[in-house]
């Protein structure tokens, strides 16, 4: 109950903020919830040139990917230099030379599209493992690879079925088979465990 009110009371402080930060918002007296009203939605991207929402589209794929990419990257380094046994330390190695690949790969469609470069993410504290040790590392970091080539999977599916250039569904459809080659693997290391 008290978690309940607590949380109740954090809602009507944020409410108020809001409130007070925007002409748009209104409390209702009723409930004393604030709430957003939105402008009318802007039906001007309608009239935008085909190709530039193309590109737009393209442009976000490119950027989960060097994001979702470089937190891998920062991941599979971890696996180097701290798995216990030679045999993670060597599927990280290979999984980081596939992953350097691909941002090279990526920053190469971006040069030649002329692309923006997406601002790189933040990996100091990625690694949220970093406190454990030996097998517990390892266990804990193959899980890790498991549930984010998984995810990755899924994503560049998407992204195939999305990009309008054909470089990028290109990039895209030649990446599959190696995130699976790295999902396979790390599932082989998760059963010898």
């Amino acid at each position: 109950m008290k978690v309940l009110i607590n949380t109740f009371a954090v809602l009507l402080i944020a409410g108020s903020v809001i409130s007070c930060n925007d002409d748009n918002s209104k409390t209702s007296s009723a409930t004393g919830v604030t709430t957003m009203q939105t402008a009318p939605a802007d039906t001007s991207a309608t009239s935008m040139n085909k190709d530039a929402m193309n590109s737009s589209g393209d442009q976000g794929i490119v950027n989960d990917l060097v994001d979702a990419n470089t937190k891998e990257i920062a991941w599979i380094t971890a696996g180097v230099t701290k798995g216990s046994t030679k045999e993670t330390r060597d599927h990280a190695s290979m999984m980081l030379k596939d992953h350097e690949a691909l941002k090279g790969k990526v920053k190469d469609l971006i040069a030649k599209k002329n692309m923006t470069m997406p601002s790189m993410p933040d990996v100091t504290n990625e690694v949220s493992i970093n406190d454990k040790s030996g097998k517990e590392f390892d266990m804990a970091w193959t899980d890790k690879m498991i549930a984010d080539h998984e995810k990755l999977k899924t994503t560049l599916t998407k992204f195939e079925g999305e990009a309008k250039d054909a470089d990028l569904k290109m990039l895209v459809t030649d990446t599959k088979p190696v995130v699976q080659k790295h999902l396979d693997m790390a599932k082989m290391m998760k059963g010898k465990m």
